[in-house]
C-alpha cells in the first residue's frame, strides 16, 4: 500500500490498515510518498521527500517495523498515531485553525491560529497519569517519535521503532510560557526547564476534559487513554 500525502493522510492509511474489527491487523506492508507541508514522518523515517528519491526507495523494498501509539476513549473508540498526540495549546490551535489557510499556507494556517489563541490562553490544570504517577500540566505532548513539527524534537530521545512513549509535560499556565516552551523546542532545550517534565514511559491517562491532536489532526477530548498500540506496521522506507 502506496500512501501519498502528508502526516494526515499517512495516519488515516494507517488506522485503516491497522483497524482491528476489519481483520487486517497490519499485514500489509505501507510506504510514503511525501507530499505535505512539513512531512514529520518521512523526515522520522528519513524517506526522501522529493517524488524520485520516494519512490527509488519504494522499489528497494526496505521494512522497518513501527511501533504504534494508540488514544482510547471511553465510548471504545480508538485512534493510533505515528508520531504524537497533544493536549492543551497545540490541540487547540489544531481545532481553530482556519482549514483554508491550511490548506494555501500549510504550517502558517497553524501559527496563525496559535497566535490569535495565544492572547487569550489562561488554562486550568489539568491531571495526567502517567505510569500511574499524578501530574497536572497546562499542556501535554505524548510522543512516540522524535520530531514535533518538522525539525524540532520534542521528545529526543523516542524512537517510533520501539515500544515505548515519552511524555513532555508542561506546568507554566503564563503566555509567555507557551513561547518559552516553543523556543525550548526548537533549541532543544525544554527538557532542562524547570517546569517541564520528560520521562519514559507506557501509559498516559488525561482524567480532566481537553481537546486532544494527533499527528498534527483533531480527533476529540479527553478523558482519554494512551499507550502503545497491540497492532504494528511494516513501512517500506
Amino acid at each position: 500500500m502506496v500512501a501519498a500525502g502528508g502526516d494526515g493522510t499517512f495516519n488515516e492509511v494507517m488506522n485503516g490498515l491497522t483497524a482491528v474489527d476489519e481483520g487486517i491487523g497490519g499485514t500489509v506492508p505501507m510506504a510514503l510518498l511525501p507530499l505535505g507541508t512539513t512531512n514529520v514522518l518521512a523526515k522520522e523515517l528519513k524517506v526522501p521527500e522529493d517524488a524520485e528519491g520516494a519512490v527509488r526507495r519504494i522499489l528497494e523494498g526496505r521494512m522497518k517495523r513501527i511501533y504504534l501509539g494508540n488514544i482510547s476513549f471511553p465510548d471504545g473508540c480508538q485512534r493510533r498515531f505515528f508520531l504524537m498526540a497533544g493536549i492543551g495549546f497545540d490541540a487547540e490551535a489544531v481545532y481553530h485553525v482556519n482549514r483554508r489557510l491550511k490548506k494555501l499556507y500549510g504550517k502558517a494556517g497553524y501559527m496563525t491560529s496559535g497566535l490569535k489563541l495565544l492572547k487569550d490562553w489562561r488554562p486550568e490544570p489539568r491531571l495526567a497519569l502517567i505510569d500511574g504517577r499524578q501530574f497536572f500540566f497546562s499542556s501535554l505532548i505524548v510522543c512516540k517519535g522524535a520530531r514535533y513539527g518538522g525539525y524540532p524534537k520534542a521528545a529526543p530521545d523516542a524512537s517510533v521503532e520501539e515500544s515505548s512513549l515519552y511524555a513532555v509535560v508542561m506546568s507554566g499556565r503564563e503566555r509567555l510560557d507557551v513561547l518559552r516552551y516553543a523556543f525550548g523546542i526548537i533549541t532543544g532545550r525544554h527538557t532542562s526547564f524547570k517546569d517541564v517534565e520528560y520521562l519514559k514511559c507506557q501509559s498516559v491517562q488525561v482524567r480532566d476534559r481537553a481537546r486532544i491532536q494527533a499527528d498534527g489532526d483533531y480527533i476529540g477530548e479527553s478523558p482519554a487513554s494512551i499507550g502503545i498500540a497491540r497492532e504494528n506496521l511494516d513501512i517500506i522506507c
